[in-house]
């Protein structure tokens, strides 16, 4: 169960919000330097890091335990300035997904946890990619290959 502090609790069940929720969007990769996003106006600062404004939806993961947990995150391309992240990128990126107030950005009240972004599809108006929670699929769990050399039983 997630603990929300007493004045998100507010703010959500308010019949009117002055805070606004802000989803911090951290994208790191070898092989370009982490960028840090924010889905507001203006920059925000957030734990020592500066979050620049960019606009971006996302849809979380279905918590209805019969899909597979992923997530969508869309970004507005009109600038194009991640473009050339991505056609650098030949590997999942890793990205963290964090809900904060504005006017507590310090606090983080919802944390998504790390996720990995794959199937990226870009135009010159969006960049659509997926979030996976946790590629457990092809996760190996022992270090044992079975093999015939290995296991000849297994294959007669």
């Amino acid at each position: 169960m997630r603990q929300l502090s007493n004045k998100m609790l507010a703010e959500l069940y308010g019949q009117e919000s002055t805070d606004p929720l802000l989803m911090l969007v951290t994208i790191s990769h070898s092989s370009f330097d982490t960028l840090y996003l924010v889905n507001n106006t203006v920059e925000l600062v957030s734990r020592g890091n500066t979050y620049n404004p960019f606009p971006m939806k996302i849809t979380p993961a279905p918590d209805d335990g019969e899909t597979a947990r992923t997530a969508s995150i869309v970004f507005d391309n009109v600038s194009l300035e991640l473009v050339d992240e991505i056609r650098s990128v030949v590997s999942p990126m890793d990205c963290k997904v964090e809900a904060v107030l504005a006017s507590d950005p310090d606090t983080v009240e919802i944390d998504i946890g790390e996720l990995k972004i794959t199937n990226i599809n870009y135009n010159k108006q969006t960049i659509r990619a997926t979030l996976i929670f946790d590629d457990f699929l092809n996760t190996e769990l022992t270090s044992e290959k079975y093999n015939p050399s290995n296991f000849p039983g297994v294959f007669s």
